[in-house]
Order: C-alpha cells, then sequence, then structure tokens
C-alpha cells in the first residue's frame, strides 16, 4: 500500500485578479492505495467530506514518494465520474 495524493479537474475556468483564465484543478485529498486508479476509486467511494460530484470533470492520483518512476500521469491516468458511476450500473448489487 502507499500514500495518494487525489486530484481533480473541475468542471469551469479560475480567472485571475489579472483577468486571465486558468484551468480549475484542485487537491482533494489523501489515500492508502495499491495503485493510483484504486486510490481515485477508493476516495470516490468513501469521500471524507460533502462534494458536488457534477462539478468533477477527472481525478487522477500520484503516489506521495521520491521515485524516479513517480511522475505526473497526464492524460493516460484520468478517471473520469461516468466511469465511476458506471462500475454501479453493471454491478448494483455491489
Amino acid at each position: 500500500m502507499g500514500n495518494f495524493i487525489v486530484l481533480s479537474a473541475m468542471k469551469g475556468r479560475f480567472i485571475s485578479e489579472q483577468g486571465n483564465t486558468y484551468d480549475n484543478f484542485q487537491m482533494m485529498g489523501y489515500v492508502q492505495a495499491a495503485t493510483a486508479p484504486e486510490a481515485v476509486t477508493t476516495f470516490f467511494d468513501q469521500s471524507p467530506y460533502p462534494i458536488i460530484w457534477a462539478d468533477v470533470e477527472y481525478m487522477w492520483a500520484q503516489e506521495l514518494v521520491d521515485n524516479p518512476d513517480n511522475r505526473p500521469h497526464g492524460d493516460y491516468d484520468r478517471v473520469y465520474l461516468e466511469d465511476l458511476r458506471a462500475r454501479w450500473d453493471k454491478n448494483p448489487d455491489g
């Protein structure tokens, strides 16, 4: 098990005081898990506080270790909320 930070891309933009717009990313929390995708799923299933999930576009996780193989995961490790919800549609009894 490793310690992961879970981050999310929020729907909408951040507008700076200068009027510039930026993507809006948020740090969601910390999770212990075996893999980054598992960390996202665990956070989604057991979020420690209320979240308006409609505001979240996608999430990803990065392990908190000093290791050259630990890199930003980029486009390949995005976990979309629709995919997390689809797990329940496929197996409604868990």
